[in-house]
Protein backbone atom coordinates (compact mmCIF):
# COMPACT_ATOMS: atom_id res chain seq x y z
CA UNK A 1 0.00 0.00 0.00
CA UNK A 2 2.63 2.30 1.17
CA UNK A 3 5.40 3.53 -1.99
CA UNK A 4 7.79 5.68 0.06
CA UNK A 5 7.59 7.30 3.63
CA UNK A 6 9.44 10.18 4.39
CA UNK A 7 11.91 11.01 7.40
CA UNK A 8 10.57 13.14 10.18
CA UNK A 9 12.90 14.90 12.53
CA UNK A 10 11.97 11.53 14.73
CA UNK A 11 13.58 8.31 13.46
CA UNK A 12 10.12 6.65 12.91
CA UNK A 13 8.80 6.75 9.41
CA UNK A 14 5.65 8.32 7.97
CA UNK A 15 2.17 6.66 9.27
CA UNK A 16 0.06 8.23 11.57
CA UNK A 17 -1.06 8.56 15.08
CA UNK A 18 -3.26 9.12 18.42
CA UNK A 19 -5.72 8.34 20.72
CA UNK A 20 -9.39 6.81 20.78
CA UNK A 21 -11.24 6.43 23.93
CA UNK A 22 -8.72 4.60 26.12
CA UNK A 23 -5.97 3.97 24.36
CA UNK A 24 -3.22 5.27 25.58
CA UNK A 25 -1.03 7.83 23.71
CA UNK A 26 2.26 7.28 25.03
CA UNK A 27 6.01 8.23 23.72
CA UNK A 28 9.00 6.46 23.78
CA UNK A 29 10.37 7.78 27.02
CA UNK A 30 14.22 8.83 27.25
CA UNK A 31 14.02 7.76 30.98
CA UNK A 32 16.52 5.42 32.10
CA UNK A 33 15.86 2.45 34.82
CA UNK A 34 18.55 3.11 36.62
CA UNK A 35 17.85 6.82 37.39
CA UNK A 36 17.13 7.87 41.39
CA UNK A 37 13.61 7.63 41.85
CA UNK A 38 10.77 8.57 44.38
CA UNK A 39 7.12 8.00 45.10
CA UNK A 40 6.27 9.84 48.04
CA UNK A 41 5.09 13.50 47.27
CA UNK A 42 5.54 13.87 44.01
CA UNK A 43 3.51 16.48 42.66
CA UNK A 44 3.37 16.91 38.97
CA UNK A 45 2.60 20.51 37.21
CA UNK A 46 0.26 20.21 34.18
CA UNK A 47 0.11 23.04 31.53
CA UNK A 48 -1.84 23.14 28.28
CA UNK A 49 0.59 25.21 25.56
CA UNK A 50 -1.31 24.57 22.48
CA UNK A 51 -5.27 23.30 21.74
CA UNK A 52 -6.54 23.05 18.50
CA UNK A 53 -9.42 21.22 16.64
CA UNK A 54 -7.31 18.02 16.32
CA UNK A 55 -4.51 18.15 18.85
CA UNK A 56 -3.40 19.06 21.84
CA UNK A 57 0.20 20.07 23.18
CA UNK A 58 0.61 19.58 26.72
CA UNK A 59 3.65 19.78 29.47
CA UNK A 60 4.17 17.72 32.22
CA UNK A 61 6.84 18.87 34.97
CA UNK A 62 7.17 16.65 38.17
CA UNK A 63 8.65 18.15 41.42
CA UNK A 64 11.29 15.47 42.10
CA UNK A 65 12.53 12.30 40.55
CA UNK A 66 10.11 9.75 39.37
CA UNK A 67 8.88 7.70 36.74
CA UNK A 68 4.73 8.84 35.72
CA UNK A 69 2.30 7.86 33.02
CA UNK A 70 0.29 9.90 30.89
CA UNK A 71 -2.08 10.21 28.50
CA UNK A 72 -5.37 12.01 26.96
CA UNK A 73 -9.09 10.43 26.55
CA UNK A 74 -12.29 11.66 25.43
CA UNK A 75 -14.29 12.42 28.36
CA UNK A 76 -17.06 9.57 28.74
CA UNK A 77 -19.78 8.73 31.50
CA UNK A 78 -18.90 5.70 31.98
CA UNK A 79 -15.52 6.88 34.43
CA UNK A 80 -15.53 9.04 36.93
CA UNK A 81 -11.81 9.95 38.05
CA UNK A 82 -12.46 12.72 39.77
CA UNK A 83 -14.63 10.38 42.49
CA UNK A 84 -12.42 7.51 41.87
CA UNK A 85 -9.13 7.97 40.91
CA UNK A 86 -7.71 4.70 41.88
CA UNK A 87 -9.41 2.79 39.67
CA UNK A 88 -8.99 4.99 36.72
CA UNK A 89 -5.44 5.19 37.42
CA UNK A 90 -5.19 1.16 37.54
CA UNK A 91 -7.39 0.57 34.26
CA UNK A 92 -5.15 3.64 32.31
CA UNK A 93 -1.85 1.52 33.57
CA UNK A 94 -3.59 -1.82 32.63
CA UNK A 95 -4.25 -0.26 29.14
CA UNK A 96 -0.46 0.81 28.89
CA UNK A 97 0.51 -2.77 29.65
CA UNK A 98 -1.83 -3.82 27.14
CA UNK A 99 -0.14 -1.62 24.46
CA UNK A 100 3.28 -2.80 25.90
CA UNK A 101 2.78 -6.17 25.68
CA UNK A 102 1.56 -6.72 22.24
CA UNK A 103 4.70 -3.90 21.21
CA UNK A 104 6.99 -6.36 22.78
CA UNK A 105 5.24 -9.53 21.46
CA UNK A 106 5.58 -8.09 17.65
CA UNK A 107 9.91 -7.67 18.54
CA UNK A 108 9.71 -11.32 19.89
CA UNK A 109 8.32 -12.63 17.02
CA UNK A 110 10.43 -10.79 14.54
CA UNK A 111 13.16 -12.02 16.39
CA UNK A 112 14.51 -9.29 18.47
CA UNK A 113 15.09 -10.32 21.73
CA UNK A 114 17.03 -6.35 23.10
CA UNK A 115 13.76 -5.05 23.98
CA UNK A 116 13.07 -2.03 26.46
CA UNK A 117 11.42 -2.82 29.79
CA UNK A 118 7.88 -1.64 30.32
CA UNK A 119 9.35 1.23 32.76
CA UNK A 120 11.33 2.85 30.02
CA UNK A 121 9.27 2.29 27.22
CA UNK A 122 5.99 3.42 28.42
CA UNK A 123 6.66 6.02 31.25
CA UNK A 124 8.30 9.34 31.23
CA UNK A 125 10.50 10.97 33.39
CA UNK A 126 11.99 14.49 34.10
CA UNK A 127 9.95 17.13 32.88
CA UNK A 128 8.47 16.84 29.04
CA UNK A 129 6.31 18.49 26.66
CA UNK A 130 4.08 15.89 24.36
CA UNK A 131 1.73 16.19 21.58
CA UNK A 132 -1.86 14.24 21.85
CA UNK A 133 -2.97 13.71 18.78
CA UNK A 134 -5.76 12.54 16.31
CA UNK A 135 -8.56 14.01 18.32
CA UNK A 136 -11.98 15.12 17.16
CA UNK A 137 -12.89 19.12 16.97
CA UNK A 138 -15.28 20.72 19.22
CA UNK A 139 -14.70 17.78 22.09
CA UNK A 140 -13.86 16.94 25.58
CA UNK A 141 -10.77 15.19 27.04
CA UNK A 142 -9.37 14.49 30.37
CA UNK A 143 -5.40 15.03 29.90
CA UNK A 144 -3.47 13.11 33.16
CA UNK A 145 -0.76 12.11 34.57
CA UNK A 146 -0.03 9.80 37.53
CA UNK A 147 3.22 8.50 39.07
CA UNK A 148 4.12 4.97 39.21
CA UNK A 149 6.35 2.80 41.16
CA UNK A 150 8.94 1.29 38.33
CA UNK A 151 9.76 -1.96 40.55
CA UNK A 152 6.34 -3.06 41.13
CA UNK A 153 4.13 -1.41 38.38
CA UNK A 154 1.53 0.47 40.44
CA UNK A 155 0.44 3.83 41.03
CA UNK A 156 1.21 5.93 43.82
CA UNK A 157 -0.36 9.23 45.04
CA UNK A 158 -2.31 11.32 43.13
CA UNK A 159 -4.24 11.93 40.00
CA UNK A 160 -2.90 15.02 38.36
CA UNK A 161 -6.20 15.52 35.79
CA UNK A 162 -7.64 18.30 33.27
CA UNK A 163 -10.46 18.88 30.89
CA UNK A 164 -9.94 20.28 28.07
CA UNK A 165 -11.94 20.77 25.11
CA UNK A 166 -10.68 21.27 21.39
CA UNK A 167 -11.58 23.95 19.35
CA UNK A 168 -14.32 23.80 16.60
CA UNK A 169 -11.71 24.61 13.72
CA UNK A 170 -7.69 24.67 13.61
CA UNK A 171 -6.10 27.55 15.30
CA UNK A 172 -3.07 27.70 13.09
CA UNK A 173 -2.96 28.50 9.16
CA UNK A 174 -0.02 26.74 8.08
CA UNK A 175 0.81 25.86 4.38
CA UNK A 176 4.09 23.51 2.89
CA UNK A 177 6.67 24.69 0.39
CA UNK A 178 7.79 21.81 -1.22
CA UNK A 179 11.56 20.64 -2.82
CA UNK A 180 12.70 17.93 -4.83
CA UNK A 181 16.39 18.12 -5.67
CA UNK A 182 18.06 15.11 -7.06
CA UNK A 183 17.50 11.91 -5.06
CA UNK A 184 16.23 14.33 -1.85
CA UNK A 185 13.04 15.92 -0.90
CA UNK A 186 12.18 18.50 1.84
CA UNK A 187 8.63 19.29 3.28
CA UNK A 188 8.68 22.60 5.14
CA UNK A 189 5.62 23.62 7.31
CA UNK A 190 5.24 27.48 7.39
CA UNK A 191 2.74 29.74 9.14
CA UNK A 192 1.45 33.12 7.77
CA UNK A 193 4.92 35.48 8.05
CA UNK A 194 6.57 32.31 6.14
CA UNK A 195 8.42 31.20 9.13
CA UNK A 196 8.63 27.35 10.10
CA UNK A 197 6.22 25.84 12.01
CA UNK A 198 7.57 23.10 14.44
CA UNK A 199 4.45 22.14 16.34
CA UNK A 200 1.85 21.39 13.78
CA UNK A 201 1.17 17.88 13.15
CA UNK A 202 1.12 16.82 9.49
CA UNK A 203 1.05 13.73 7.20
CA UNK A 204 2.78 13.25 3.97
CA UNK A 205 3.79 10.23 1.54
CA UNK A 206 5.00 9.87 -2.14
CA UNK A 207 3.76 7.73 -4.92
CA UNK A 208 4.93 6.76 -8.62
CA UNK A 209 2.18 6.75 -10.79
CA UNK A 210 3.11 3.20 -12.21
CA UNK A 211 1.92 2.31 -8.91
CA UNK A 212 -1.34 3.86 -9.11
CA UNK A 213 -1.90 2.08 -12.66
CA UNK A 214 0.19 -1.06 -11.61
CA UNK A 215 -1.00 -1.87 -7.93
CA UNK A 216 -4.31 0.17 -7.78
CA UNK A 217 -6.06 -0.39 -11.24
CA UNK A 218 -5.37 3.27 -12.15
CA UNK A 219 -7.13 4.90 -9.53
CA UNK A 220 -6.67 8.95 -9.17
CA UNK A 221 -3.70 10.51 -7.20
CA UNK A 222 -6.51 12.05 -4.89
CA UNK A 223 -8.59 9.21 -4.07
CA UNK A 224 -5.56 6.64 -3.19
CA UNK A 225 -3.95 9.09 -0.91
CA UNK A 226 -7.29 9.77 0.89
CA UNK A 227 -7.59 6.21 1.35
CA UNK A 228 -4.05 6.35 2.35
CA UNK A 229 -4.38 8.78 4.82
CA UNK A 230 -7.70 7.32 6.48
CA UNK A 231 -5.91 4.11 6.68
CA UNK A 232 -3.04 5.58 8.77
CA UNK A 233 -5.82 7.57 10.75
CA UNK A 234 -7.39 4.32 11.76
CA UNK A 235 -4.60 2.76 12.49
CA UNK A 236 -3.64 4.90 15.56
CA UNK A 237 -0.17 5.12 14.34
CA UNK A 238 1.23 8.04 16.30
CA UNK A 239 4.87 7.24 14.70
CA UNK A 240 3.44 8.34 11.21
CA UNK A 241 2.76 12.38 12.76
CA UNK A 242 5.45 14.81 11.29
CA UNK A 243 6.51 18.22 12.71
CA UNK A 244 8.83 21.11 11.27
CA UNK A 245 11.13 20.16 8.02
CA UNK A 246 11.11 16.80 6.81
CA UNK A 247 14.08 15.53 4.36
CA UNK A 248 14.11 12.58 2.61
CA UNK A 249 16.65 10.47 0.49
CA UNK A 250 14.77 8.75 -2.41
CA UNK A 251 17.60 5.59 -2.90
CA UNK A 252 15.20 3.03 -1.79
CA UNK A 253 16.94 2.10 1.52
CA UNK A 254 14.26 2.01 4.55
CA UNK A 255 10.68 1.97 2.91
CA UNK A 256 11.61 4.68 0.64
CA UNK A 257 11.39 4.19 -2.90
CA UNK A 258 14.03 5.03 -5.52
CA UNK A 259 13.27 7.60 -7.73
CA UNK A 260 13.99 6.45 -11.88
CA UNK A 261 14.59 8.43 -14.08
CA UNK A 262 11.37 9.49 -16.26
CA UNK A 263 9.20 8.23 -13.89
CA UNK A 264 6.18 10.73 -12.71
CA UNK A 265 5.57 11.04 -8.86
CA UNK A 266 2.71 12.37 -7.10
CA UNK A 267 3.41 13.59 -3.27
CA UNK A 268 0.58 14.09 -0.74
CA UNK A 269 0.50 16.42 1.82
CA UNK A 270 -2.56 16.60 4.62
CA UNK A 271 -2.62 18.60 7.89
CA UNK A 272 -3.57 16.32 10.84
CA UNK A 273 -5.81 19.20 13.08
CA UNK A 274 -9.10 18.33 12.85
CA UNK A 275 -7.89 15.96 9.51
CA UNK A 276 -10.54 15.46 6.95
CA UNK A 277 -9.49 15.93 3.89
CA UNK A 278 -6.21 16.19 0.91
CA UNK A 279 -4.56 19.61 1.01
CA UNK A 280 -1.79 19.63 -1.44
CA UNK A 281 -1.12 17.28 -4.14
CA UNK A 282 2.22 18.21 -5.92
CA UNK A 283 3.51 16.41 -8.94
CA UNK A 284 6.61 16.00 -10.99
CA UNK A 285 8.31 14.23 -13.28
CA UNK A 286 12.43 13.05 -12.11
CA UNK A 287 14.78 13.45 -14.47
CA UNK A 288 17.67 11.98 -12.90
CA UNK A 289 20.19 13.55 -10.28
CA UNK A 290 20.79 17.11 -11.63
CA UNK A 291 16.68 17.28 -11.27
CA UNK A 292 15.32 20.31 -8.96
CA UNK A 293 11.76 21.35 -8.72
CA UNK A 294 10.03 23.97 -6.26
CA UNK A 295 6.57 23.76 -5.44
CA UNK A 296 4.37 26.16 -3.68
CA UNK A 297 0.32 26.69 -2.83
CA UNK A 298 0.24 27.41 -6.78
CA UNK A 299 0.70 24.24 -7.88
CA UNK A 300 -1.50 22.04 -5.70
CA UNK A 301 -3.53 19.66 -8.16
CA UNK A 302 -5.46 18.76 -5.43
CA UNK A 303 -9.31 19.70 -5.31
CA UNK A 304 -10.15 19.31 -2.21
CA UNK A 305 -7.78 21.85 -0.52
CA UNK A 306 -8.82 22.60 3.31
CA UNK A 307 -9.84 21.31 6.43
CA UNK A 308 -13.89 21.88 6.94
Amino acid sequence: MRSKTLIAKRPNRRFFAGLTVFVMAILLSSCNPEAPWVVDGVEIKMSAQTVSAGFIEYSFQPNNDAYYLISCMQVTEDMDPYNQPKQFMMLALDSANTDYIQWRYDLLKEGEFNIAPFASHCLQYGPITHFFTNLIPDTEYWVFAFVVNPETLKPVGKLFLETIKTTKKSIMDVHFEYRVRGLWDFICPLNQDNKINSRFPYLASTVDSATLVDVWGGISPEDYFTQLFRTIADSKDESAIHYGVTVVKNDGSGTSIPFEVGHSYYTAIVSYDGFMGINFIYHFTWTGEDFEAYFTDEDNIATYRKNE
